[in-house]
């Protein structure tokens, strides 16, 4: 069963373009702040808990039942300083993934801090409405492992690698672990090459957001993108023309 969510004019499609793998510079950048991390965590145990409880607060607190509109918004902040006519946003929940696909900036450093990091959004001081903001935690509602992938660079959170890392630098075991703390590289051809979903949204598309699902919140996010606010549109002029539709079990193009 495929169900999804589509804003925006076609535009021009980017084509296979190269999305850049395990050893570009923001890959090498991600390796840093993760090492980073981890020294703060060993230096600082209790630092885990705390990082821990921000990340619950957030997906099952104010955020809770909002992974459509944050991730939309999130999208809709990429296509803000977009050139050319590409304006396009696509949701997709198939196959026990929520996808969501835009053709805005590829993400760079101050995107990446941001997913890192609580109250670093990138999108303060711009037009932008939620840029990495707190708002994207709201996915670990939904999921334990969401995975980024960018032309610029591709990476992936998970509980149990953040605990196999948590627990190796900290010589200590916790109840739970954070999340959106400890991202790894990605290469997005594998990647690509395991998922025909994947491979056709990277054949258009500047940033991808693939969550691998909790099957307890299939149905909620069903209802999501079935109630997804048409009135969206008047807080992003820039995204063009609406396209908002749910149809079971048709694909929605």
């Amino acid at each position: 069963m495929r169900n999804g969510l589509e804003t925006g004019s076609p535009g021009v499609h980017r084509g296979h373009e190269t999305w850049a793998g395990p050893e570009s510079p923001l890959a090498d950048f991600i390796r840093q702040q993760t090492k980073r991390t981890l020294a703060s965590y060993g230096n600082q145990p209790k630092l885990v808990e705390e990082h821990l409880n921000q990340e619950h607060d957030t997906a099952h607190g104010g955020y809770a039942d909002r992974q459509i509109i944050e991730l939309v918004q999130n999208s809709a902040d990429a296509l803000l300083q977009a050139e050319g006519g590409c304006r396009r946003i696509c949701i997709r929940l198939s196959g026990g993934h929520l996808y969501c696909a835009d053709d805005g900036l590829p993400v760079d450093e101050s995107g990446i801090t941001a997913l890192m990091f609580a109250h670093l959004s990138s999108k303060r001081d711009t037009a932008a409405i939620g840029r990495f903001g707190l708002g994207f935690k709201s996915v670990l509602g939904v999921t334990d492992a969401p995975e980024f992938y960018s032309r610029s660079v591709s990476f992936r959170f998970g509980r149990e690698h953040a605990r196999r890392a948590i627990e190796t630098a900290t010589g200590l075991e916790f109840r739970d672990y954070p999340v959106l703390r400890l991202p790894e590289s990605l290469d997005p051809g594998r990647a690509e090459n395991d998922d025909d979903m994947l491979g056709e949204l990277m054949s258009w598309a500047t940033n991808i957001v693939r969550l691998p699902l909790l099957e307890r919140r299939m149905g909620a996010l069903r209802e999501q993108i079935k109630d997804f606010p048409a009135e969206f549109l008047l807080l992003v002029h820039h995204v063009g023309a609406s396209r908002n539709q749910l149809r079971e079990p048709a694909f929605l193009t």
